[in-house]
């Protein structure tokens, strides 16, 4: 931070005449700070930036520095600190965002402060703003971190009874936090490779957890399905979600292949990436999951010679396959 002062210095000092970028400036900053959780360089920053807003006469000015500030504060898990600021605001007739709210409730989560998130969330309604899927997933993955299953599987249900949708991420958030799921995947060559068998295996609350996914849209979503190709994409899913969406996608080609009412594709194709983005590059966790089940499972899927983060069949042999 010592040896930064002079360079930041220097840049306040050019940007004095221009609040706009002199702000941002400042954003910037906070943002940089708040996640390597400097507190030297994030009060200082926060420090400025609020004198500037208060002096400030321009509302973009105002309204990009309070959320940068209430972001910066929950990232410091400091919540009850963002909330007074948030408070603040309203007295300059400046209405906390969605944003801000969304920051609010999920560090409280992340503190495993529930009662303070759901009190912040009843407020955020009150105030407008509806509980959208970014939110709940937040929300879930504050209960996971915590291992509370139970409030998991309660608020799986309240937001699919409120009809918002469940993403990958839901799954991920969900999946993560399943103990034994995360075990079982550690021996791929000892893991239930259907549905019924997981759910066997598994304690009441994770057997619960994984029911009230696999009743969401999220894998059709994934699925494109037409007289060309059939193609499962696994792009941006964790092992436990991969895993547990490819169980999904076997049933699921079962049922499509005997139903009579979809047009069996070419070739059926399933996407898993080649490891560009893997902790260790060019090794895809989702890849040696895949190929392990394709193989226990005696799939006649092979990986692409075209492509070697996708797997490939054609369609008639995978209806052969499954019966």
């Amino acid at each position: 931070m010592d040896k930064a002062q002079p360079l930041i210095s220097d840049d306040v000092s050019k940007l004095a005449s221009r609040e706009r970028d002199l702000a941002l400036f400042y954003c910037n900053l906070i943002d940089s700070h708040s996640k390597h959780h400097s507190k030297t360089g994030f009060s200082d920053s926060y420090a400025r930036l609020k004198q500037l807003m208060r002096t400030s006469s321009s509302v973009y000015v105002k309204r990009r520095a309070c959320e940068s500030m209430v972001g910066g504060l929950c990232e410091m898990d400091l919540p009850r600190e963002a909330e007074n600021l948030m408070e603040e605001m309203k007295n300059v007739e400046l209405k906390p965002s969605a944003f801000e709210f969304r920051s609010v409730i999920y560090a409280y989560g992340r503190l495993g402060l529930f009662s303070e998130m759901r009190r912040c969330l009843a407020e955020m309604e009150i105030q407008g703003f509806r509980l959208d899927t970014i939110c709940s997933n937040m929300i879930l993955s504050s209960f996971g971190a915590h291992c509370e299953l139970s409030e998991m599987i309660l608020w799986l249900r309240k937001i699919s009874d409120s009809g918002i949708a469940f993403s990958i991420r839901t799954y991920n958030s969900v999946l993560n936090s399943c103990p034994t799921i995360t075990t079982m995947l550690h021996d791929l060559k000892s893991v239930p490779i259907s549905i019924p068998e997981l759910i066997k295996d598994l304690p009441q609350n994770e057997g619960l957890l994984v029911q009230e996914l696999i009743g969401s849209s999220v894998l059709d979503k994934a699925i494109q399905w037409n007289s060309q190709e059939g193609k499962l994409d696994l792009h941006g899913m964790h092992l436990g979600s991969a895993y547990l969406i490819m169980l999904q996608w076997t049933e699921e080609l079962r049922s499509r292949f005997r139903d009579g009412n979809h047009v069996i594709p070419a070739e059926i194709t399933v996407v898993c990436g080649s490891g560009k983005h893997s902790a260790v590059r060019g090794e895809s966790p989702v890849k040696v999951l895949v190929k392990q089940m394709v193989v226990r499972m005696k799939c006649p899927m092979r990986i692409d010679r075209c492509n070697v983060g996708c797997f490939v069949a054609k369609g008639r042999v995978l209806k052969a396959w499954l019966g």
